[in-house]
């Protein structure tokens, strides 16, 4: 068979045990068809066939983004980026400036913002409204798993006191009973949140198809999208239909508490709903919060007595909510950061027909013991990680995550080369727009436990980094393996998908100090050119 493409003067890193190294590749339409020495690519290459010189560049399988927030990530960015902004006085004029820029009354929308800025002190509004207005504010926590707002934004959006929420969200309130404009979790955001203007849908689709595009010169070719309801699913439809959709999308659901039942009954009919570059087979739960504000669900209350409750105030209800996805055949991912929670979900996991048998998977699990740790590998539950969310703890633990622990469960932080060291599952990925997606910043984060820009240099907590070919495994084979796509995508070899990205160097093998600058020359998803550079 002639191929569309061949790529030759090359080294494959392909994650094919039979074959790990190769020097050309040949794919027609989406599929490989061919890899290994030039001579045994060159019957498949014509006069139809691009050959594309390398130049001695390396290849690996596609990386895929093990825990994404794509389509809620586009909108975000097109607000104020809060990234690495850690003082009050800088938090202040950044929204000073984005006041300045938007004009009176318009939302100044961000995300991304430090618990750092706050230097130790409890957010009220005060602290920014004569720099956030005239106008409502609303601005997401580097985790979204809390806003900020103005005094203005709660006004129009008539929160004017606590309210009995359907989850253990919170609206923050001071000693006067009056909101301090602190919003703990999705329904206490999403009461502010709601009177905030919707962009059309065309703007949506825009901004869907710029952020993939831009993943792709980063070599993205695959996410794992950790929410998503039914609209989503036509945003894909669309999306393929007009050939925007340059990566793979495998959709989880997002159920919450308090998802209605008979939500819940439609999504479960959407097993099978899929195209060519998407499926919507998987759902999310989320058992708890974050360990920075309190809501993680830990085994010991943290060091201002919280986090002793789950998200779940009905666990029967997550229990028997999981069970039906199950039973129904549905890939199932729970959010569990703290010790407790990362324990009861292996607990629920474990009392399920046939077990998690491959099938489940933990997101985060930011602090577990080594018994805990342990159980992964057995029990046949995937381990989803972000260690580039190690960029904002401090090996000196002077951090608001390392303030809530004490130095035990510190050093049990992300414990990402541990569970890999017990032959468990572990892939690997982002959790944009919480971290920068690109996948050179998790290579460094893997492999140093820590973020390539802070001044300390130490290490996150003490336990293992991943080795440089663990983190490749853990953002192509172990991503294919954790959704049963280990026998078409994840490796460069005869009949897989040719998702395919060429980097200047070998991403898993040069050294952490140039792995985040290590320039991407190309990127093939499903066989089409998504990203390329001009010297190609």
């Amino acid at each position: 068979m002639a191929a569309d493409f061949a790529i030759v003067n090359c080294t494959i890193r392909t994650m094919d045990p039979n074959l790990p190294i190769a020097h050309a590749v040949a794919w027609s339409d989406q599929t490989i068809v061919a890899v290994g020495a030039i001579d045994q690519v060159q019957s498949h290459i014509d006069a139809h066939t691009e050959v594309i010189d390398a130049r001695g560049a390396v290849l690996t399988p596609g990386m895929v983004d093990g825990h994404q927030h794509l389509l809620q990530g586009a909108v975000f960015a097109q607000g104020l980026n809060l990234d690495r902004v850690n003082t009050l006085h800088d938090l202040r004029d950044a929204i000073a400036k984005e006041r300045e820029r938007l004009g009176p009354n318009a939302w100044l929308l961000g995300f991304a913002m430090e618990y750092a800025a706050l230097e130790g002190q409890t957010f009220h509004h005060s602290m920014i409204d004569d720099v956030a207005g005239p106008g409502p504010m609303f601005l997401y926590a580097l985790d979204v798993h809390t806003a900020f707002v103005n005094n203005h934004a709660l006004a129009i959006s008539g929160v004017d006191s606590a309210r009995q929420l359907a989850d253990a969200s919170v609206i923050v309130c001071d000693s006067d009973g009056l909101p301090t404009g602190e919003l703990l979790e999705m329904a206490a955001m999403r009461t502010v949140l709601d009177s905030v203007p919707a962009p059309t849908k065309e703007q949506k689709l825009q901004w869907y198809a710029q952020t993939m595009r831009d993943q792709n010169a980063v070599g993205i070719t695959e996410i794992h999208m950790m929410d998503g309801d039914l609209e989503t699913i036509e945003s894909l439809k669309e999306l393929e239909l007009r050939e925007d959709l340059t990566v793979r999308v495998l959709q989880h659901h997002f159920i919450y508490p308090y998802t209605d039942s008979e939500i819940v009954g439609e999504l479960l009919k959407t097993r099978s709903s899929s195209g060519s570059m998407w499926q919507a087979d998987g759902v999310k739960f989320m058992l708890d919060g974050v360990i920075d504000t309190g809501t993680a669900w830990l085994e010991e209350p943290d060091s201002h007595g919280e986090g002793t409750e789950p998200m779940w105030p009905d666990m029967s209800l997550y229990h028997q909510r999981v069970r039906m996805f199950h039973d129904a055949g549905f890939r199932i991912a729970t959010h569990a950061i703290g010790d407790r929670a990362v324990r009861e979900v292996l607990d629920g996991y474990a009392a399920l027909p046939g077990g998690s048998a491959g099938r489940h998977r933990i997101e985060h699990i930011e602090t577990s013991p080594e018994r805990t740790v342990a159980r992964f590998q057995p029990e046949g539950v995937t381990a989803s990680m972000q260690p580039v969310h190690m960029r904002w703890v401090a090996h000196d633990l002077s951090d608001p995550w390392s303030q809530r622990l004490d130095a035990s469960r510190c050093a049990h932080a992300w414990p990402s080369g541990d569970i890999a060291h017990t032959g468990a599952l572990v892939v690997l990925g982002s959790d944009w727009p919480v971290a920068p997606y690109d996948p050179r910043m998790g290579f460094f984060a893997a492999r140093e436990r820590r973020a390539h820009d802070v001044a300390d240099k130490r290490p996150v907590g003490t336990t293992r980094a991943l080795t440089g070919e663990q983190t490749l495994a853990g953002y192509t084979i172990n991503a294919a393996r954790a959704v049963g796509a280990q026998d078409s995508r994840g490796m460069i070899a005869p009949g897989y998908v040719a998702d395919i990205v060429m980097w200047q160097d070998d991403p898993s093998q040069v050294s952490t100090s140039d792995v985040v600058d290590l320039p991407v020359l190309l990127t093939a998803a499903a066989g089409r050119i998504v990203y390329r550079t001009s010297a190609l």
